[in-house]
């Protein structure tokens, strides 16, 4: 009878911090979508990973998000700071098979969501690149990209489908007071509400429903952006285009960074 060696025995910390890598490297996920890259990968079994994963909401280290990331879960910046700093102890093995398979899986979510990228016309030596995420009907996101920058721009069309969670949790985790004053334009259609942004004046769209799209330009060192958000309301949309426009550089330069393949 062959000897077989016993199974290595892996701590709860460990486990915790396989399960903050995975939902790292795949940028968001909702618990359902998370399980089976976790299991696919033969990391833990079912009722361990659920434990682990509510302990660490109740840590802190991962958040669940809202308007259109209802459900879905995120690291938060204590969690990001625990893998960085503990990350190590994950053995190299498990951490090789998480970074391999996280591109591709985060891909088919991505898939699923109807996550977008194409070439637009553009002026002489310059790039534009027409990023959209579709939830349902309507786009959860709309991201224009203008830059001089060939490889950002290559960039951006061959990876955003992968890229695109983590995109949406930059995006949708932006701080903002849901209650400041002043009225932004409300446009008619969602290509007025680019029009007007990309002219420099924050804009909302509607759909028909209580949603609203807010959209801003963000102008960075490598690249011009617009960005059009779906929000649950008008208060909401209003608040997060005064937040987006008042952080411009420091935004674009974040969303420059997630679409380079780098953190944000």
């Amino acid at each position: 009878m062959p000897f077989q060696s016993p199974k290595r025995k892996v701590m709860d910390a460990e486990n915790k911090l396989r399960v903050l890598m995975c939902l790292g490297e795949l940028g968001m996920a909702t618990a359902e979508q998370l399980w089976p890259f976790v299991a696919r990968l033969e990391l833990m079994e079912y009722l361990p990973f659920c434990v682990f994963v509510d302990e660490l909401k109740k840590d802190g280290a991962i958040a669940v998000g809202s308007h259109a990331l209802e459900g879905v879960m995120y690291l938060t910046e204590q969690g990001e700071h625990t893998l960085r700093l503990f990350g190590g102890r994950v053995l190299p093995a498990d951490r090789k098979r998480i970074l391999e398979a996280a591109p591709g899986y985060a891909a088919s979510l991505s898939e699923r969501r109807q996550a977008r990228a194409a070439y637009e016309r553009a002026p002489k030596d310059e790039y534009r690149v027409a990023c959209t995420v579709r939830e349902g009907d309507v786009p959860a996101l709309f991201l224009r990209l203008a830059t001089r920058n060939a490889a950002l721009a290559h960039r951006t069309a061959a990876g955003f489908r992968a890229c695109a969670p983590r995109l949406l949790t930059l995006l949708y985790t932006l701080p903002f007071s849901p209650r400041q004053s002043g009225a932004l334009p409300l446009a008619h259609t969602q290509d007025d509400a680019l029009a007007m942004a990309t002219d420099g004046t924050p804009a909302l769209c509607a759909y028909g429903g209580p949603e609203r799209a807010a959209c801003v330009r963000l102008r960075g060192e490598k690249a011009e952006f617009t960005v059009l958000l779906l929000l649950p309301d008008e208060a909401a949309a209003q608040s997060w285009a005064k937040a987006a426009f008042s952080r411009e550089s420091e935004l674009a330069a974040q969303i420059t960074a997630v679409l380079a393949g780098g953190e944000p």
